[in-house]
């Protein structure tokens, strides 16, 4: 007969999971510290660049043209509120549960 016996080692997860929990509140805190780090006001490039990831025109053809996105409007150029962006976003997101994949 075969007999397998496991035992966890406390020390060592309990090491691991609170190795995991600092890298991800440095994470966290290097996320919000580059938030900040913008300007109240930010430009188009900005906001495409470092709060939505995507191009300027994949962000002219989705998001700036909708008429509940915060923007502020200085003779002909647009800025965006920082913080009303980020609110926005928040605000906004869509939690998808199921992915459909097709073959």
């Amino acid at each position: 007969m075969f007999e397998l016996t496991m035992k966890a080692d406390t020390d060592s997860f309990r090491d691991n999971l609170y190795d995991l929990l600092q890298e991800v509140a440095a994470s966290i805190i290097e996320d919000h510290k580059q938030e900040n780090e913008l300007p109240y006001m930010i430009s188009k490039a900005q906001l495409a660049k470092h709060i939505f990831n995507v191009s300027s025109q994949t962000l002219d053809a989705h998001v700036i043209n909708r008429p509940d996105f915060p923007k502020f409007k200085i003779g002909e150029r647009i800025l965006f509120p920082r913080d009303m962006v980020l609110d926005w976003i928040r605000n906004h997101v869509e939690v998808v549960e199921k992915i459909k994949l097709t073959s």
